[in-house]
């Protein structure tokens, strides 16, 4: 066969493939087609508009775009919905934490220097037995295990009685180094921790303070037939809870309403609350609360995370006396608790108080109430008018304790008169007159 004949026929066998095949793609069509953006922005351009038209006007893709590239970075930076680990400040953040050393199968109890709340404020976490870790992502983990406590060896010399004392305390002292220098050298953690007043309770301000502890007591009063008797009730000493109902405000009880729905305000209230149902306000003046899970029959403090089962404090149904006879709301929390502690509400306290005058959080709540109570006789009655007894004494000192007489004690309305005097006098000091201006025709 000859050259020519042979290249006859690849010429044809390339035209019958040609017409067999669909056309082929040039590479820039087929780049095109490949790339999303190309492709999203030959749907979005209508075919008549001109490539003149569109550079002219604003890109539809543009807007598309930027929005894709900024969701880009800003989920390259900041991780998505990834929270930050470093936040010594979140008072939230540092509950969640402190929240993990509850369950008594992780933690048991430890001396003050080395207790849940000191290592919850260095960045730390209970996630095993006994063992925390860092939640601040450096990998650092340490098992708290201590010898145990002397009174376990009472048969014991007084000799080993102190060397088991004087290891306690160097391990407990070795523990308390750890907690910051636990973590890796590059961990914020270990240079920073939360604040001294990070466990404080947010109950400053009156109305906030009133407004949380009726929510408190809305949810306890619908649990009121799990409730123990009153009778089983402890309250301190210092406290008259009665004496607390009378001033509460008229209308702490209008929000107020059972699991029936019934709103109790319908009820025949007059302006000292009679229908207030002590024992569970005296749950919820002191901190507590229904448990966040809905578990039914228990209480727990938010601030400290001890739970209470109140089937434990009442009798049983076939006629036995309940497991324990009393039941004290100040004492069941943890002795760190804002609730009871006056050293961790105040923080670091002021110089030159003591911690048996620093106020605890149920001490301040009272004070609370008692502000708005004088709030509101003054605006109603004027500054003539008195204010009932009401006798709040803290724990170990008589400092707190306030007398405000009665309608008709002669002896405290010249105290009235006064201090209304001294506050006139406070005011004239501070308000101080400008010099008055001569006039321009007198100058002539």
């Amino acid at each position: 066969m000859s050259y020519a004949l042979e290249s006859k026929k690849r010429k044809f066998h390339r035209v019958l493939e040609s017409i067999s095949k669909p056309p082929a793609q040039s590479d820039a069509t087929i780049k095109k087609a490949q790339d999303p953006i190309m492709a999203a922005r030959e749907r979005l351009i209508p075919a008549t508009e001109t490539i003149k038209r569109v550079r002219g006007g604003d890109d539809p893709l543009d807007k598309v775009t930027t929005r894709t590239t900024v969701s880009r970075i800003i989920r390259s930076t900041t991780g998505g919905n990834i929270r930050p680990n470093f936040v010594p400040w979140d008072r939230e953040r540092f509950l969640e934490r402190l929240e993990t050393f509850r369950p008594v199968t992780r933690w048991s109890p430890k001396p003050a220097p080395i207790n849940e709340v000191e290592w919850a404020k260095r960045g730390w976490s209970c996630t095993d037995y006994m063992r925390v870790t860092c939640v601040g992502g450096c990998g650092s983990s340490v098992v708290v295990k201590l010898p145990d406590e002397v009174e376990d060896f009472e048969e014991l010399d007084d000799e080993k009685l102190r060397e088991r004392q004087e290891v306690r305390a160097k391990v407990v002292e070795e523990y308390r180094k750890m907690i910051a220098q636990g973590h890796s050298d590059t961990c914020p953690w270990r240079t920073t921790g939360c604040d001294a007043t990070i466990h404080r309770l947010p109950i400053t301000n009156p109305d906030a303070a009133i407004g949380a502890l009726q929510q408190r007591y809305i949810k306890l009063v619908n649990l009121k037939s799990q409730l123990p008797s009153r009778e089983t009730i402890q309250t301190p000493e210092a406290l008259d809870l009665s004496e607390i109902i009378k001033i509460l405000p008229p209308d702490f009880v209008k929000l107020e309403t059972n699991q029936g729905g019934q709103d109790l305000s319908s009820k025949d209230v007059d302006e000292n609350n009679p229908a207030v149902d002590e024992t569970s306000f005296a749950f919820a003046f002191f901190g507590w609360d229904v448990v966040k899970d809905g578990s039914s029959g228990l209480l727990e403090c938010r601030a400290c995370f001890r739970r209470l089962g109140l089937w434990l404090y009442k009798p049983k149904e076939d006629g036995k006396e309940a497991i324990y006879q009393k039941l004290s709301v100040a004492d069941e929390h943890m002795e760190y608790c804002p609730w009871v502690n006056g050293v961790s509400q105040s923080g670091t306290g002021k110089a030159g108080e003591t911690a048996e005058n620093l106020a605890s959080g149920w001490e301040i709540l009272a004070q609370n109430i008692r502000v708005k109570h004088r709030r509101l006789v003054t605006s109603t009655a004027g500054s003539s008018e008195s204010f009932p007894s009401v006798s709040t004494t803290p724990r170990g000192s008589d400092a707190g304790s306030i007398d405000f007489g009665t309608p008709d004690d002669p002896v405290q309305k010249a105290k009235d008169r006064e201090w209304w005097s001294k506050i006139r006098r406070v005011r004239e000091a501070f308000h101080v007159k400008a010099p008055r201006k001569a006039h321009p025709e007198s100058k002539s």
